[in-house]
């Protein structure tokens, strides 16, 4: 095998490679499932709201959108990538990220007596995350798409 066929060979990997990637973002960010995943969170949030036995009852539902959330993901899926332990450090990181910034908007919404404080405060880290994934995911398919033209032209 010559040279210029292994590093063709390469370069054919890191395209497809990035393909996949790009797929998979496209997927796992589109509409349905950044707004069942932004009704979790917000329903996990807001809960502390409710009275004392309505509280806990939203985790039944909670859990129903969940699984078919996953349910919906696996079946549509048309690039299934492992997850990787930076990927898996990437979530906790941002998990408790959005922990810590739901806890300081509803004491900072506690302490300005607002009547549900942490309907509040789960309303904003919600509708701010599906707007950053949105522009996340808009970047990551334009860039596959610029790569595409770019290899194209080759």
């Amino acid at each position: 095998m010559a040279l210029h066929e292994v590093r063709g060979a390469l370069d054919e990997v890191r395209r497809r490679s990035e393909q996949a990637h790009a797929e998979h973002v496209r997927h796992g960010l589109s509409w349905p499932l950044l707004v069942a995943a932004a009704l979790l969170v917000f329903a996990a949030f807001a809960s502390y709201d409710l009275p004392h036995p309505w509280g806990g009852a939203v985790l039944f539902p909670a859990l129903l959108l969940a699984a078919g959330t996953m349910v919906v993901y696996l079946r549509t899926a048309r690039v299934r990538m492992p997850l990787t332990h930076k990927g898996a450090l990437y979530g906790v990181a941002a998990g408790l990220g959005l922990v810590g910034l739901f806890r300081l908007l509803s004491a900072v919404a506690g302490a300005a007596d607002v009547l549900a404080p942490h309907t509040v405060a789960a309303a904003a880290p919600c509708g701010a995350g599906v707007l950053i994934a949105r522009k996340w995911r808009a970047m990551v398919v334009a860039r596959q798409l610029r790569g595409r033209a770019g290899s194209e032209a080759d």
